[in-house]
């Protein structure tokens, strides 16, 4: 199937999508991936490509590559709280956007799918937001854990990750153990509790809703303490941590603990969280949320990366003066490289293409590429004429 895509104006009719009603069928998840962040097209039509498949075909959540904790306020307001669009409660800065803000803004109208954050806490540069609101779920004895665990974290957290990381690989290694151990005290203290504060919740809450939000809260700051371990081994030398993703596992147990409620789940993620197999980098596999997902669900699964012919994006360049460790730089793509996805589809472009038989073995990422077998990887994927920054 190739289907020419005539607009990705999101409010645009939905009819000329319906071919892909038989291509998604019964699944369970639906994966809408892009190239690179912050780029107004792929915002625009992964929108409609969303209202397809909450409007056209039932699917219950939209879950992003964001954090979860502070995506509880975007949720409570696209459930209707009242107030403004609360962009902070998207992390990285995906908030910024208007095309992002449209997003929301229509599922708060439409009023039918929930939003959940997938992602690791404080944009991946601090666990403070999983640890806020625990006591509320824990023994008066838990304080002075609780109390220790918030003090080495903030030693370490900042706001941008290569820092943070910094402060935290400049700590004491018999600090950064404690922070390890107070976690995994705090966890099963927490699990142990679990039927205490059930009975304890009021009947409108439902059985520990309250609490399976703070208690996967800190599940995922286990998990950034996890990836903060690898990757200080990886600095010291040790090349096989990097095969330890806790970043993509944390997203695929918040996409599994949706799916386990019964939703029809649609996530936005970068297209290489998203590939159905791992990825390789640097001779390793590194496993990824589709991956994980892809074991889980089989084709009930599916995945459609975002891609583009030609165009500018954002792109990361290493610097030791900017705040974030990197400079964010507007880049030109080149034009599409010989047996890539694009190389194939744009001619055709702007066009939506079932890959599964095709022979391409890489992919955009960023402004360059990802050696992958793009028929194993993804089941469709969309490429666009040209694409444009969005604002960050």
């Amino acid at each position: 199937m190739r289907l020419a895509l005539s607009t990705v104006d999101p409010d645009a009719p939905l009819d000329d999508l319906e071919p892909l009603r038989a291509l998604i069928g019964g699944a369970r998840a639906v994966g809408i991936g892009e190239s690179a962040h912050y780029v107004r097209e792929y915002q625009l039509l992964r929108h409609r490509l969303l209202r397809f498949l909450v409007e056209r075909m039932g699917f219950t959540a939209y879950a992003q590559e964001s954090g979860f904790c502070e995506g509880r306020a975007l949720a409570s307001w696209v459930a209707g709280a009242p107030g403004g669009f609360p962009a902070s409660a998207l992390t990285y800065r995906f908030g910024n956007a208007p095309e992002t803000r449209r997003t929301f803004e229509w599922l708060r109208a439409y009023g039918k799918a929930s939003y959940t954050g997938l992602d690791l806490p404080g944009d991946l540069a601090s666990m403070l937001p999983a640890l806020d609101g625990l006591d509320a779920f824990l023994d008066s004895g838990a304080a002075g854990p609780l109390a220790s665990l918030r003090e080495i974290a903030t030693r370490w957290a900042g706001p941008h990750p290569m820092p943070a990381f910094a402060a935290y690989l400049a700590m004491p290694p018999a600090d950064r153990d404690a922070q390890t151990v107070l976690l995994a005290d705090l966890s099963t203290r927490m699990d142990a509790l679990r039927p205490l504060f059930a009975q304890a919740a009021a009947p409108e809450q439902g059985y520990g809703a309250g609490w399976t939000v703070a208690r996967h809260g800190l599940r995922l700051a286990v998990l950034l303490d996890a990836q903060l371990r690898a990757q200080a081994r990886t600095a010291g030398g040790t090349t096989a941590e990097l095969a330890v993703n806790a970043r993509d596992t944390a997203m695929a147990e918040t996409a599994r603990m949706l799916l386990a409620r019964g939703e029809r789940l649609v996530i936005g993620a970068a297209n290489s969280h998203l590939s159905r197999i791992p990825l390789p980098t640097a001779g390793i596999e590194l496993p990824t949320l589709g991956a994980h997902l892809a074991a889980d669900l089989g084709g009930d699964l599916v995945v459609i990366a975002l891609t583009t012919a030609a165009g500018r994006v954002l792109t990361r360049r290493r610097s030791a003066t900017a705040p974030e460790g990197v400079e964010i730089t507007e880049a030109a793509l080149a034009p599409p490289a010989v047996r890539s996805v694009e190389a194939v589809l744009a001619v055709d472009a702007p066009v939506l293409a079932d890959v599964r038989t095709l022979t391409a073995d890489r992919t955009r990422v960023l402004d360059t590429y990802q050696d992958l077998p793009v028929a194993r990887a993804y089941d469709l994927v969309a490429c666009l004429a040209t694409v444009s920054p969005a604002v960050r």
